[in-house]
């Protein structure tokens, strides 16, 4: 039993060193997630016919295309005290610009701009869930929302978590068409995010 109770000791400081590489790999497998390049997409069904696949910053629907850039972009840490993860994305191929992501507090709607016109409204924190294939906001990849204008005929991302009342100044209009939606990750590589995770391990 001695010899057995000297073995166990012993193996404890493997063990500690063991889980601390695994530690610092996640840490790092996570670290290079945020600088991998991905685009967005979001399903959605218009006029009751199968739903597509649209990209997002606008959400351009074949039946309801909308003028505008698509997502291309990475995490990236916000200049501010807290260091949270934020979202950028290109905004045009010429020149490359980069935008920060962010939701607007007044209209919940999703839109892009440099830092100075995101101060005060939602930027982060950004990140992804468990299996790696959606965004999330605030650790939430739920209450996204599609919205139609119904006179551009285009539809538009909306962060509706129940948080503004009535009297808000949402653009987002409950008497039009919405729908649920989550955002989608896909990377550049043309690989299924969960298929690097697997491959990670």
């Amino acid at each position: 039993m001695m010899v057995i109770g000297l073995l166990s000791v012993a193996a404890i400081p493997s063990t500690i060193g063991v889980c601390q590489a695994l530690s610092a790999q996640k840490k790092q497998n996570a670290a290079q997630k945020e600088k991998v390049k991905f685009m967005a997409t979001a399903e959605l069904s218009v006029a009751g016919e199968p739903a597509v696949d649209c990209h997002v910053l606008c959400l351009d629907h074949p039946n309801a295309p909308a003028p505008g850039h698509k997502f291309a972009g990475y995490y990236f840490t916000y200049p501010s005290d807290e260091a949270f993860l934020g979202l950028v994305s290109t905004i045009a191929d010429d020149p490359p610009m980069l935008n920060w992501i962010y939701i607007h507090k007044d209209t919940g709607m999703m839109q892009h701009a440099g830092r100075k016109d995101t101060i005060g409204h939602l930027v982060g924190p950004w990140g992804w869930t468990d299996d790696d294939q959606w965004l999330t906001l605030g650790g939430l990849a739920t209450g996204f929302m599609a919205a139609e204008d119904e006179k551009a005929h285009t539809w538009h991302i909306f962060l509706d978590r129940g948080e503004k009342d009535s009297e808000s100044e949402l653009l987002f209009d409950r008497r039009q068409r919405q729908v649920p939606i989550l955002i989608r990750r896909r990377l550049e590589l043309g690989m299924e995010s969960r298929y690097v995770r697997d491959s990670e391990r």
